[in-house]
């Protein structure tokens, strides 16, 4: 068997074994089986049966009683434990016994939304072979791909509906007349992967829930809402929200689980002095080739499309594995993705390399094991990495590959973080007033709202405010007891539910080979880039933003390129001010700025250094909303007696610059590490032992504690020793903290903080910003709570049981570096202590 045998080979060499830090396993389970639920016609149980399923599992026979009993519901098990069943089998009883009866599945994305149907068409078709009860249960999948020759037909025809939910909002329920026979007949609404929808994304959906259940009501329907989930930590309170309805959560997973072992590999240290460990990707490689060799089939994850690209690069150098071997990710076209997907399931590689596209249900088919190339940033995540292995009971491995970054070192010292903790949760607030605003606006538009009328659970007296003010800015009006919309208005193209730009075309000779959306363009399809494709090497002629196509042209060039990319933040107006204790806070309008200045070419395989070539690109430009405070001086100095403020600059001494070209010469101005020689980019000269961890610059600056390195390897050494400031500290905390007074996702914030900032009189700043195009009022909302933050984060980081910092307070601890947990909590009492 492939898992025993790359198990036995990864325990008995030793160079490999040593590298195994931590393991966990998980024990297999048998299934347990229940009788089908009364209720269910004699046929489609026959038919099931024919299909080979004679029993549901326990949770899948509870879920369909449940679903039959008329109760909304959401099944949160297991990957491949059959909760596809749970609502399919529902939907055709409903189907068969009403032939007016509709459904309609939302999926969060067209591919897997397209998968799941293709799965209930051929389900379909076995049943309805000998059973003439089936035969008019047709199903289609109605999304922005939809050919618009087709569309009238299944509308009118299909059954049950395959969507997503930004076709939902601006497609379907926008032009609902269209649809009033199916919405007159929609009894059944499927959320699948409902912990997708947290943070605006969320928060939205939920809204456009609201909406369709508007539209339902029109036309004398009332659907029933079945929803499934990962493991999170909330999904019973997550799909309320979402339905604004009481659901029944199924959760006690009667799936067969095979036995699955889980490791965790820090790849070696290749540099003692320097801590420098071999790279995640160079790891990934070597174990994937050996699993290559098994015969299993696997998945290889990795956090970028770059990432995989240059990872399928480095493994098929070797002709004979090319065969064997893909890549997989978005800006793929639709056909090759279905292609990559139908060889795996047919047996055909032996290993794909993807981001995280694949870690939803796609079917796949059963896999042996999961190689995760760097963590993937949540507990949650690498679990459902993890769970796409080991399918219909088999025995799995999964390995998760740790880089060099401090969050993925604590992990390798502290395992029981990712094994012992739960996942995370996912947060929405459906009330929060500038989504709420847009999506009113969005349902007047679809249907005139009675002024006694509320919207979801809120009340009229809710809505009334939101109402006014889109009538003062001109988007609706009053007309006797009803709020109308405008005359040939098409609010819902203005709403974006996930803040994704358009798509620009990348073109060969006239052939679209290829997509990228607008936000990544700059940075990964410039004039002079090398952009991969599935191990083809094409180099970037022209990108026009304007006319969104990119041309390329093929190239055998030896190297790949890296942006290079700035960030700042101006403040455009300050819209509220005020003082929080011994702080400045302000809210108000900012500009953040990214701007890819130039790039580099570097060659594969030795990392070495081709050139350096300038960009003019115009900046991409993010205006929104955010909430920054001061930390004044008298703090600062405060911070400073104790010992526990290090946020200056370093300040080598008067003599820096003559005892470091002196190294460079002593080094023959040669990487000591790499070997690389000095070309166009300035080397730099490194201190062994931090340059903080001394009382004088002069004990830090002995040559014996100076070496010269290539930028490459002096951001890698960094990484293993890096001393993080109490600011650093205290701006990850509150970043990582602020979503829960908020109610959205982390990645709907982000965060700069600043030691000498002009927007604060050069005293240090911490800004927190919307990250969604002109804010949606999270930054407002902060602003107005700094105090309770500020308290809180406090108490989160003196209750932590970490020594000096950890990834559930102040941040991560590089390997032989030094946290920031004293410092942050010196910071934090010195602005909450009394005036």
């Amino acid at each position: 068997m492939a898992v025993d045998s790359f198990i036995y080979q990864l325990l008995s060499d030793e160079q490999l074994a040593q590298n195994i830090v931590a393991q966990q396993r998980l024990e297999a389970r048998e299934a347990s089986f229940a009788a089908w639920p009364e209720g269910l016609a004699p046929a489609l149980i026959q038919s099931l049966s024919s299909l080979g399923i004679d029993r549901p599992y326990k949770h899948q026979a509870e879920a369909i009683q449940a679903a039959l009993e008329g109760r909304h519901l959401v099944i949160s098990t297991q990957v491949a434990s059959g909760k596809s069943l749970c609502y399919q089998v529902p939907i055709i009883q409903s189907q068969i016994t009403n032939p007016k009866a509709r459904a309609l599945l939302l999926f969060p994305t067209k591919a897997l939304a397209r998968d799941q149907q293709h799965k209930l068409h051929n389900f379909l078709f076995e049943l309805s072979r000998d059973k003439k009860e089936f035969t008019k249960l047709s199903c289609a999948t109605y999304d922005g791909d939809t050919p618009a020759n087709a569309r009238s037909r299944i509308r009118a025809k299909a059954r049950s509906i395959f969507s997503n939910p930004d076709m939902l909002h601006a497609g379907i329920l926008t032009n609902h007349s269209l649809w009033s026979s199916f919405f007159a007949g929609l009894t059944h609404v499927v959320i699948d992967e409902v912990h997708i929808y947290r943070g605006v994304f969320g928060s939205h959906f939920a809204n456009v829930i609201r909406r369709l259940k508007r539209i339902c009501a029109l036309y004398g329907s009332s659907p029933q809402f079945i929803c499934t989930s990962a493991t999170v930590a909330n999904a019973l309170s997550l799909a309320s929200n979402l339905v604004e309805q009481p659901v029944k959560l199924i959760d006690k997973d009667a799936s067969p689980r095979g036995e699955q072992l889980f490791c965790i590999f820090n790849p070696p240290v290749v540099n003692t002095a320097l801590g420098i460990r071999r790279s995640s990707m160079a790891e990934s490689i070597r174990l994937a080739k050996r699993w290559i060799n098994t015969g299993g089939q696997a998945l290889l994850f990795s956090g970028s499309r770059s990432s995989v690209e240059m990872l399928y690069r480095y493994l098929t150098d070797d002709p004979a594995l090319k065969d064997k071997a893909s890549s997989y990710r978005s800006g793929y076209l639709a056909e090759e993705r279905r292609k990559i997907e139908r060889e795996l399931r047919e047996g055909k590689l032996s290993l794909v390399i993807s981001t995280n596209a694949l870690e939803l249900g796609i079917d796949i088919g059963g896999l042996d094991a999961v190689f995760i190339n760097s963590y993937p940033g949540t507990i949650s995540a690498t679990r459902q990495q993890a769970g796409r292995a080991g399918r219909k009971g088999k025995k799995s491995l999964c390995i998760l590959i740790a880089s060099s970054n401090p969050l993925d070192q604590y992990i390798c010292q502290h395992p029981d973080y990712l094994f012992d903790n739960n996942p995370e949760q996912a947060l929405i607030d459906p009330d929060h007033s500038e989504i709420l605003k847009a999506q009113l606006l969005c349902a007047v538009q679809e249907l005139s709202l009675h002024e006694d009328e509320g919207f979801g659970s809120l009340g009229p007296e809710h809505i009334l405010p939101h109402l006014i003010l889109l009538e003062q800015d001109g988007h609706i009006r009053k007309y006797q007891d009803r709020w109308i919309g405008k005359l040939d208005a098409y609010p819902a193209g203005d709403v974006s539910l996930r803040n994704i730009g358009h798509n620009l075309s990348i073109m060969h000779n006239d052939e679209m080979i290829g997509t990228v959306d607008v936000a990544s363009a700059t940075w990964m399809t410039h004039p002079g880039a090398i952009y991969l494709d599935q191990g083809d090497s094409y180099l970037v002629q022209s990108l026009d933003l304007e006319a969104g196509v990119v041309k390329v042209n093929p190239t055998d060039a030896n190297y790949y390129t890296q942006a290079i990319q700035s960030s700042d933040m101006d403040i455009l107006s300050v819209l509220r001010a005020g003082t929080s204790g011994k702080t400045k806070k302000y809210f108000g309008k900012v500009k953040v700025t990214s701007l890819v200045t130039a790039y580099k070419r570097i060659r594969y395989i030795t990392m070495e250094l081709l050139g350096c070539e300038d960009l003019n690109l115009p900046p991409s430009i993010l205006h929104t909303q955010a909430w920054w405070f001061s930390i004044p001086s008298q703090v600062v100095h405060k911070v400073q007696e104790l010992g526990l403020w290090r946020n200056e600059v370093n300040d080598y001494g008067p003599a820096w610059p003559k005892l470091s070209q002196q190294i460079k010469e002593r080094d023959k101005f040669q990487c000591q590490h790499c070997g690389a020689k000095q070309d166009q980019e300035s080397f730099a000269v490194h201190h062994i032992q931090p340059f903080r961890t001394f009382a004088s610059a002069q004990e830090a600056n002995q040559p014996d504690n100076l070496i010269t390195l290539c930028p490459r390897c002096h951001r890698l050494a960094e990484q293993q020793v890096k001393i993080q400031s109490g600011l650093a500290g205290l701006a990850f905390l509150i970043v990582n903290l602020a979503p829960f007074y908020v109610m959205c996702d982390r990645r709907d914030l982000d965060v700069i903080f600043q030691e000498r900032s002009a927007h604060t009189e050069l005293n240090p700043m911490i800004a927190i910003y919307d990250t969604t195009p002109g804010g949606i009022g999270l930054a407002r909302r902060l602003y107005d709570l700094q105090d309770t933050i500020l308290k809180d984060a406090l108490g989160l980081v003196e209750r932590c049981p970490c020594e000096e910092g950890c990834p559930s307070c102040v941040g991560p601890v590089a390997e032989n570096g030094s946290g920031a947990k004293a410092h942050a909590i010196a910071i934090l009492k010195e602005l909450l202590a009394p005036l």
